[in-house]
């Protein structure tokens, strides 16, 4: 027990305390969001992260029901397989992929991320495909391109999230996945 001014005495926090004070402090010190993005974004805190949960209109489908947990499970599948495709250095002149190649005859898991999404997209109308590739790699909300920008309409977003909805059920039955 240590004393403080005036004759009181206060437990002494130990060391793990200290750290969960500190940590307390710079959380309520430091605002991730600005006060105008707070007004116009639906974010929930995470364990160390903010996340905002009306960013894409794949995230607001999710937030508000529309999205069964198999949908978003063949959503996330096909996400994971563009972000393989797409890690490669945005460089101008990549001299690496020039001596062994064009891109993806190098990295094993980037060519059977290419093989699967060219089965999976073989399997649907090009124009659907289109479609779910626009929402939920590209967060175009109506599908098409340039949709995020212009107003929104809402019978095309409609439309979209049904055939978004129709790939991702039939993406989770022909590759078997679990959530």
């Amino acid at each position: 027990m240590a004393g403080i001014k005036g004759g009181a005495k206060r437990k002494v926090a130990g060391p793990l305390q200290q750290y969960t004070d500190q940590q307390a402090a710079l959380d309520a010190q430091q605002q991730p969001v600005n006060d105008f993005a707070a007004q116009h974004g639906d974010y929930a805190r995470h364990l160390r992260f903010i996340r905002n949960r009306g960013g894409t209109a794949v995230a607001r489908w999710t937030r508000d029901g529309l999205l069964s947990e198999t949908q978003q499970a063949a959503i996330l599948h096909c996400q994971t397989l563009w972000n393989r495709i797409d890690r490669g250095p945005r460089l101008i002149a990549n001299l690496d992929r020039t001596v062994f190649g064009c891109n993806g005859d190098g990295h094993p898991r980037e060519v059977e991320a290419r093989s699967d999404l060219h089965r999976i997209k073989a399997g649907f109308p090009l124009p659907f495909w289109d479609v779910f590739e626009n929402v939920c790699r590209h967060d175009e909300p109506a599908g098409t391109a340039g949709s995020r920008l212009a107003n929104d309409n809402r019978s095309a977003s409609s439309a979209a999230r049904i055939v978004v909805c129709l790939i991702a059920d039939t993406v989770y039955m022909r590759e078997r996945l679990s959530y």
